[in-house]
């Protein structure tokens, strides 16, 4: 069977699932670490590179996993893209870009051997990236069942086209500074990266700090730190919102369950009132399962949950200063080009 009919077929559920089972699977005789307390450890710097896109490619239909065969394949075109030296490739691309490759394979193996490889572009290149891990599984959505988000609701559609319109839209004829500055990215300004640990490729680390009353993630992206209390009250909109809001944390068993609210800006496309639900389990040696679950109504026609295999990170095991503001020119070059452009208008 040739590797484009391969791509097309589909695989029965019980082959398929057999190897991804395997990846949660702790080793025999393995226990969960824990802390002097009895509680499990979930200390360590952790990576969330998982090649896997968040939702199910729609080619893929109810495919909930890969074969063996089929994932080495994908990882031997996505490391076409990965070579230092090439462009960088962000998010889940690695995966979507394999895939496309996977289903345009050549059927005469001379044919594949003098395909035209990707060239650089000479911009941000590849040196910067982690590399990807490639597993079985088809989205990191686990529920719904689809492997892909809920519909939105009309409320969501409009508001999604309404900032679009927004960002497409020219500005005034002689923009003030305010109007230039509220375009701007948050991430070009330095704000913050947000609650969710779903980094990847990219400063994608996470270093976590835990006692029994409190744990601390510090994120590698923006270098934030959450502190979050262990018991106690649900977490409170009181206070001014912010990038990772407001956060407390219990223990359901051997999983810490973390609940937050309070955001100054959505997750994935939601509102500021989306109630995240996170869910941190060891399940094995060098493994820390990661869920989090999006609420809200106002985007959503109902929640829905990811989930992410970290594994410790590759390299030092330090968590390095990401420094976003030393250097960054990119604020300033916009605002001095407006002022030249203006100028010229004048002449």
């Amino acid at each position: 069977m040739n590797r484009q009919r391969m791509a097309a077929c589909m695989v029965a559920a019980a082959l398929a699932a057999a190897p991804a089972v395997a990846v949660a699977q702790a080793p025999e005789g393995w226990t969960v670490p824990r802390l002097a307390d009895g509680r499990p450890d979930l200390q360590g710097v952790w990576a969330s590179d998982s090649a896997t896109p968040l939702q199910r490619p729609e080619e893929l239909g109810d495919r909930e996993f890969l074969t063996d065969e089929e994932v080495a394949t994908l990882a031997e075109h996505a490391s076409e893209y990965s070579a230092v030296g090439g462009d960088a490739v962000f998010g889940e691309t690695p995966f979507r870009r394999a895939l496309a490759a996977l289903a345009a394979e050549p059927a005469d193996e001379a044919q594949a051997a003098n395909r035209p490889r990707r060239r650089s572009t000479g911009s941000y290149n590849q040196f910067w990236m982690s590399g990807r891990w490639f597993e079985n599984r088809t989205s990191l959505i686990v529920d719904p069942p689809n492997g892909r988000m809920p519909p939105r609701t009309p409320e969501a559609e409009e508001r999604a086209a309404r900032q679009r319109a927004e960002r497409t839209s020219p500005l005034p004829e002689r923009p003030t500074l305010a109007d230039e500055i509220v375009r701007i990215d948050p991430n070009i300004r330095c704000l913050g990266g947000g609650v969710l640990l779903s980094g990847r490729g990219y400063n994608s680390t996470y270093q976590i700090f835990q006692t029994p009353t409190q744990v601390a993630i510090l994120k590698e992206m923006y270098h934030e730190t959450r502190f979050i209390p262990i018991g106690g009250a649900a977490p409170s909109r009181l206070g001014p919102p912010s990038a990772v809001g407001s956060s407390r944390a219990q223990w359901e068993g051997d999983t810490l369950v973390v609940e937050t609210t309070n955001l100054s800006r959505g997750a994935s496309g939601s509102t500021r009132d989306v109630h995240v639900t996170e869910r941190f389990t060891r399940v094995g040696p060098e493994l820390l399962q990661y869920e989090y679950t999006l609420d809200d109504p106002a985007t959503w026609t109902a929640p829905w949950t990811a989930r992410i295999f970290m594994r410790p990170s590759p390299g030092t095991g330090v968590v390095y200063e990401f420094a976003c503001h030393e250097g960054n020119y990119a604020i300033e070059h916009a605002l001095r080009n407006a002022r030249f452009l203006e100028a010229q208008q004048g002449q």
